[in-house]
């Protein structure tokens, strides 16, 4: 026989192209009915797991963890490739742990209902290995430190700070290298801008980050009443302090002209009499003196601000 008649009889004797894609067809549905098989049986493993920590106390420092756990687990295949392939991580808290030394033995145990939260649904938790998982650490410096807001606010006129701004807290818990907090006087904060503000400032701002530093909180408070401001002008007696008995000072002018700032719901409870202003008597002894300096004693609880004139008075002695 030829070689040619010899191929010939051989392509004669393959299936046709629709038997050999039904054969195809038929491997394909086998091999995924094997497939789903194997994985939807339950089995027993010892799985590896990378250690994350977390709630980790403010001042310690965790050197990197690399040993793994081993967990037993009874799981379906399918769960089993999911471990191996994506989800082979497990997060230990470190909550509620004493950091007396610079390690700590971290019971696994304790952790069991954590670590079988983390795992799929169906696998079960059988054994954790190690029981016992060392953990080296080291500790910073502490120290509290005020809070140094950096604010560029312009008020609506008419409008001013009840007080001052406030940052709520005003200082915080740093830990760091005890040769860098010794250096630090305050920690500043992000740029707050706002303009045209007449209504009370409370807002939260980050806390600018420094290298090598943790701090107890990232975030804190600008507290500041705003109130709706205006002048009143009032007109006062200017008193005599410490003027001795039998002795007649004769002020010229007797009156002073005062200009306050305070809140508008007060401006209309706001009299003269809320107000003292006084010259002493003490400065005309020795005779050096031709005018008496005017000083406020008193304003009304809510001034913000008081200007009066004049300055200085003349005086004659009468006896």
């Amino acid at each position: 026989m030829s070689k040619e008649k010899s191929i010939a009889t051989v392509i004669k004797k393959l299936p046709d192209r629709r038997r050999f894609r039904f054969f195809l067809l038929f491997v394909l549905i086998s091999f995924t009915f094997w497939v789903t098989t194997k994985l939807s049986k339950e089995y027993k493993v010892a799985q590896a797991f990378s250690v994350v920590l977390k709630d980790i106390p403010p001042g310690i420092i965790v050197d990197t963890v690399s040993e793994p756990i081993f967990l037993t687990l009874e799981a379906s295949g399918i769960e089993i490739l999911w471990y191996r392939l994506f989800k082979n991580q497990l997060e230990l808290s470190l909550d509620d742990i004493k950091f007396s030394n610079t390690s700590i033995d971290l019971a696994l145990n304790d952790q069991y209902i954590s670590i079988q939260q983390q795992l799929l649904g169906s696998s079960k938790l059988i054994q954790i290995s190690p029981s016992i998982y060392s953990i080296q650490y080291s500790r910073l410096g502490s120290k509290r430190i005020p809070i140094l807001p950096h604010t560029e606010i312009s008020l609506r006129p008419g409008y001013l700070g009840k007080e001052d701004l406030k940052v709520i807290p005003d200082s915080i818990l740093v830990h760091g290298s005890q040769d860098i907090l010794d250096t630090l006087s305050a920690i500043p904060t992000f740029l707050f801008r706002s303009s045209d503000v007449y209504q009370s400032v409370n807002e939260e701002i980050n806390l600018m980050p420094l290298k090598g530093l943790q701090y107890e909180l990232e975030q804190v408070r600008l507290d500041w009443t705003l109130l709706r401001y205006s002048e009143k002008q009032l007109e006062i007696q200017i008193e005599i302090q410490n003027l001795p008995q039998g002795v007649k000072v004769k002020l010229f002018p007797p009156m002073a002209k005062i200009r306050a700032t305070l809140p508008l719901a007060n401006l209309n409870a706001t009299q003269a009499s809320d107000f003292s202003i006084i010259v002493d008597y003490n400065e005309i002894l020795g005779g050096q003196t031709e005018s008496l300096e005017l000083k406020m004693l008193r304003t009304a609880p809510s001034v913000k601000k008081v200007i009066w004139e004049p300055k200085r008075v003349n005086y004659l002695i009468r006896k």
